[in-house]
């Protein structure tokens, strides 16, 4: 094997240095190879130059792997030509070999099979091992070796030696941490004649192999902690640095001794009591000569009885044994006694104290005096009873402290709430809101009890009073007030803590006396709030009450429930448990309602008609009366005999636009405005003209729509209505302001722009209905265009869209503040109330949203009522970028995240609009990279996809739609087309209006198999149901985007499958947008029941950062 070691000694220091650097960096090596002849191997590589007259160094190396030496080498570098000797790249060459030689080109793995290290580094310590072993020593049977325990005391510290046991005899182990480098190396060892093996797992019974693990661990961590200073305190004591080191003695550390004891438990143990005095607790010489211990769990026998003397009435303590013996580490106490090692249980632990001073002390007689017995009674004896078995005399037991028991005294006086405490002790009785003296060492009292209850009392309480009192002796009246303490009752917090949990906390300390007084800071009611709706004349009559409460009473109790005051204070003083009543659903009900204090106070509010069917929601049945139920039945259950489709529409109505049309016609005969937002392709536009048609004469009425479907909607008034008069307002303001004075004009439109700038002469109008189609335009309330449409006047008010919730919940409310003022509150009360909970995941109250206002939107899917419309087959073709396409987007990408990680919350917002236009520039890349680089001369993988899509779906007699949201992608796929003699429409946003309708028209009818159309220009309001292929050449945030524009073949009169491709470039923000458009799609599906998708400014720092992978 061809070694490290034979390439340094052939060249000097210096140059193996060199050449170590450059293979450990190996940046600047390529086209490693290697060849074989007959027992030589040859190695070349190519090294980067770093001179301005050669791109590289050629440098080969021929080596004898067997022999491990250096046949030949060469190199081009000016150095192997000024030198002798083999230069740094060579040195490089070969050290990268014998690193890396499976990576060459040409490797023969054959040729290099070595013994893994683990494998030889085993070898070479059992070679080492049989060379040890002695030949007149008898290896030990397997499993045969065990360890005997011998632990000792001094100075209260405990010591470990240890014993290797065989079949034949033992040895005492001379130096631990030896003993453990044997275990290490698992190496074969003769400690004599008797005993021979080799220290592996195998050698030991399980048991014993537990307890070398352990001294394996003990060892390793002196050696890690051998300063005193780190591991000084885990040992008992430490005189000096000893602890760390390790001879044939381990100096044990607490949770050592706990750890080494266990490993023995059941097994026997040897204790050295010579010289152990002062490390445990008795005297060794009484352990009868026992030096052997099985470890138990358990206690030992452990009893004291206190007896009289026969003289001046003192007290022996007499133990139960005397051969017993205590020693403690940080948690446990163990005791030997009778040839049993006791790992001791807790209760003998908490009195460790006694037993090492009192119990186990060497003398023969303990003696308690007169003086000191009481002491003994009061505080020792009452430990020891919970512990031990203990037998006392007569005389003792009169001594022993008489039970506390405590009283609590509340009254109120005036304006005050007072409390005294007092402990009880037999006849005695002390006032405990007096000061104590410190002096008086009264050991009959429970003087902790007392500091609890003081404690207690003093944490409701704000002041105690100090006046004089008896102590001791007198039994006070409930109305004493000797140290009581006091409390405002204008502090109504803080009574109402004492009141609903400071009362509880006492009577479980004791006994509370109340006066009449106290007791009716408690109000005796217990009202039940209820409400019962009506509606008359399409008003709301709501009528909420509380039973058990003054009238007027309802709003303040509801206010004191929503600032979680746990209480109601009532207008006569007294206190209601808040925690006690059920008031989730009346406030949640007031709060949605907007109830104002003054409806709360009178008993009865009116309410809008619009809010009945979140009543019908929230309330039982029991609460709403017939009328209630009446109307919402009427509603919920349209009469179909009541709305006939006008005779003069043109073209009949399916069945599910004939129910668009009645519901939209019982919507304006109450009072209401609602969405349409069926998706797209079912026909909105006919509904809302069947609408219009069916009231015609009422008044005039406007439809705002985007400026690229005003003429669409003439069109399709010509269309379904031909006798109804259409004006498109548009051209100069001279002229549109001519078209608006005209009179006899049924429906006026035009685009949000305009009428923005026109919206003064708009509010002078009183319009029979204002129509709002594609909506979403006016989902920021902000904008000049929603506050525009919002300042109209109109009987009736109507919106059309596919999408009223693309990303946030606000949009859903600006759409509503044009419908129906007042249905959802303001905006404020809206965000609070729904937008912020749901978009936590509060499903109820998505729920409660969905019931305001889910019956003022009427959407239904293709799927659910058009079931003989022809199938949309989705498909995602995705596009592996080329080297250098790749290239471009790997280093935009890796910068933007770079930069995006730098910044913190507020930068980001900040530079918001400079991410999204990088943001922009990684998607063009994924396009073609000549929309940033107009140099840029490489392949582009989705312009390939694309032209394979288009030849194969002309081939089979398709024709195609491709929306991209880049004019600029779309000039580079007309570019392409016509190099391929491909005809084809093109629409943007600089295609003129009046133009837009005639490509559309000369689609459908001619023979042009491919219409290029930007996004946004083309993605509403056009009918192109001559495609039959739909490709999306780029996706875009918000899906609901993308399925309108594939809405545009994908409709009614659609006759063939229509086949939809969205093509995306792999590994890149492309892929990752389309996850991200199916968890945000989410959210608008809670609340309307169709997943709307995304935008690109509702994007969060962390969304993005995940875009970028």
């Amino acid at each position: 094997m061809f070694s490290e070691d034979t390439l340094e000694k052939e060249v000097r220091p210096a140059i193996y240095g060199r050449g170590r650097m450059i293979a450990q960096h190996g940046a600047s090596m390529q086209g490693r190879s290697c060849t074989y002849k007959g027992a030589h191997t040859y190695l070349s590589a190519k090294f980067d130059s770093v001179s301005s007259h050669e791109d590289h160094y050629d440098t080969s190396l021929v080596i004898d792997e067997d022999a491990d030496r250096i046949v030949s080498f060469s190199c081009t570098c000016p150095a192997s030509r000024k030198f002798a000797g083999p230069c740094k790249h060579v040195v490089a060459l070969g050290l990268d070999f014998i690193r890396n030689g499976a990576s060459y080109e040409g490797y023969n793995p054959l040729r290099h099979v070595s013994t893994t290290p683990i494998m030889s580094e085993y070898l070479d310590r059992i070679q080492r091992s049989e060379r040890l072993q002695p030949l007149s020593a008898q290896a030990e049977p397997t499993g045969a070796v065990g360890l005997a325990l011998t632990l000792s005391a001094s100075q209260g510290t405990m010591f470990a030696r240890f014993r290797v046991e065989g079949s034949r005899g033992g040895y005492a182990i001379k130096n631990i941490g030896d003993f453990v480098g044997l275990v290490r190396d698992g190496s074969y060892f003769s400690y004599g004649k008797k005993l021979a093996f080799a220290h592996d797992e195998a050698a030991f019974d399980s048991a014993s192999w537990q307890v070398v693990q352990f001294l394996v661990r003990c060892v390793l961590n002196r050696r890690a902690y051998a300063s005193e200073r780190l591991y000084g305190k885990y040992f008992t004591s430490y005189n000096s640095a000893s602890g760390a080191s390790t001879g044939r003695e381990l100096r044990l550390s607490y949770p050592e001794i706990d750890e080494l004891i266990e490993l023995y438990k059941g097994r026997e143990l040897q204790f050295d009591v010579e010289g152990a005095e002062g490390a445990i607790s008795g005297r060794p010489s009484r352990l009868d000569g026992a030096t052997r211990f099985v470890v138990v769990d358990g206690d030992p026998n452990v009893s004291i009885s206190v007896a009289p003397t026969h003289s001046d009435d003192a007290y022996e303590i007499i133990r139960a044994a005397n051969d017993l013996y205590f020693f403690t580490s940080l948690e446990r106490a163990y005791a030997l006694q009778a040839g049993k090692l006791y790992r001791c249980s807790p209760r003998l632990f908490a009195l460790h104290d006694f037993m090492q001073s009192v119990y186990c002390n060497p003398k023969d007689h303990i003696l308690l005096s007169k003086e000191d017995a009481p002491r003994f009674a009061a505080m020792v004896l009452p430990t020891l009873e919970k512990n031990l078995k203990v037998k006392t005399p007569a005389a003792l037991e009169d001594m022993r402290p008489v039970p506390c028991t405590f009283e609590f005294y509340l009254d109120r006086q005036g304006a005050a709430v007072t409390a005294d405490a007092i402990a009880c002790y037999g006849d005695k009785r002390y006032h405990l809101g007096l000061k104590r003296d410190e002096r008086e060492h009264d050991l009959t009292r429970d003087i902790a009890s007392e500091l609890a209850v003081r404690r207690l009392v003093g944490h409701y309480f704000a002041q105690v009073t100090q006046n004089s009192g008896q102590q001791g002796g007198q039994s006070p009246s409930a109305e004493g007030k000797a140290g009581a303490w006091i409390l405002p009752t204008r502090d109504s917090d803080a009574v109402a803590r004492l009141l609903f949990g400071g009362i509880a906390k006492m009577r479980a300390m004791g006994t509370v006396y109340s006066t009449p007084a106290f007791d009716r800071l408690v109000t005796s009611a217990h009202p039940h709030v209820h409400a019962t709706a009506s509606i008359t004349a399409n008003l709301i009559q709501l009528r909420m009450a509380a039973d058990d409460l003054p009238e007027g009473e309802l709003y303040a109790l509801l206010s004191s429930y929503r600032h979680k005051k746990g209480y109601h204070r009532l207008r006569d003083g007294s206190f209601l448990d808040i925690s006690q009543l059920n008031l989730d659903e009346v406030s949640r009900l007031t709060d949605e309602l907007g109830l104002t204090a003054r409806q709360l106070s009178s008993g009865v509010a009116e309410l809008p008609s619009y809010k009945a069917f979140l009543l019908d929601d929230m309330l039982e049945n029991k609460e709403k009366d017939a009328s209630f139920n009446s109307w919402i039945d009427n509603f919920k259950h349209i009469d179909p005999r009541i709305y006939k489709a006008p005779p003069h529409l043109a073209l009949p109505l399916r069945p599910y636009q004939l129910q668009g049309f009645q519901w939209l016609c019982a919507l304006a005969d109450m009072g209401f405005g609602g969405i349409l937002a069926d998706e797209m392709g079912l026909g909105k536009t006919a509904q809302l003209i069947a609408f219009l048609l069916a009231r015609r004469g009422n008044g005039q009425s406007l439809i705002v729509c985007p400026a690229s479907l005003v003429y669409n909607w003439e069109a399709e008034f010509a269309k379904f209505a031909p006798e109804m008069d259409v004006v498109v307002v548009a051209g100069s303001a001279a002229r549109r302001r001519s078209l608006m004075r005209e009179g006899g004009h049924d429906v006026l439109v035009s685009s949000y722009d305009l009428v923005r700038r026109d919206i003064d002469a708009y509010v002078a109008k009183d319009f029979f209905a204002v129509v709002l189609d594609e909506a979403q335009y006016v989902k920021n309330y902000e904008t000049l265009s929603a506050r525009a449409v919002k300042a109209l006047r109109a009987r009736h008010r109507f919106a059309l869209t596919g999408t009223p919730v693309e990303n946030r919940l606000s949009e859903l409310w600006s759409i509503f503040d044009f419908l129906m003022p007042g249905l959802l509150g303001t905006y404020e009360s809206f965000r609070v109330r729904y937008e912020q909970p749901i978009s936590e995941g509060d499903e109820e109250v998505a729920g409660h949203l969905k019931a305001a206002v889910g019956p003022f939107i009427l959407r239904r899917l293709k799927r659910e009522v058009l079931t003989d419309l022809p199938d949309k087959l989705e498909q995602t073709v995705v596009a592996q970028m080329g080297a250098e396409q790749r290239k471009l987007y790997r280093a935009h990408e890796q910068a933007l995240r770079l930069s995006l990680a730098k910044q913190d919350d507020e930068s980001f917002s900040g530079g918001k609009l400079q991410i999204l236009a990088e943001l922009t520039r990684l998607r063009q890349l994924c396009c073609d990279p000549r929309l940033v680089y107009e140099d840029y001369r490489g392949a582009s993988c989705k312009l390939e996809a694309i032209d394979e899509l288009v030849s194969t779906s002309l081939d089979a007699g398709s024709k195609l739609l491709i929306f991209s949201q880049f004019t600029s992608f779309l000039a580079l796929i007309a570019q392409r087309l016509k190099k391929e003699q491909v005809a084809f429409y093109e629409l943007t946003g600089s295609t003129p209006k009046q133009q837009r309708l005639q490509l559309v028209n000369a689609f459908n009818a001619d023979d042009t198999p491919v219409f290029l159309i930007s996004l946004k220009a083309g993605g509403t309001g056009l009918n192109l149901v001559g495609a039959q292929v739909v490709i999306h050449a780029d996706p875009w945030w918000n899906v609901a985007a993308e399925n309108q524009a594939t809405d545009r073949a994908h409709r009614i009169g659609q006759k063939n499958d229509v086949t939809v491709y969205k093509v995306i470039c792999k590994d890149t923000i492309e892929e990752r947008m389309l996850a991200l458009q199916d968890a945000k799609a989410k959210l608008a599906d809670q609340v309307i029941g169709e997943g709307q998708g995304m935008s690109l400014g509702s994007l969060s720092k962390d969304d993005l950062l995940d875009l970028l992978g």
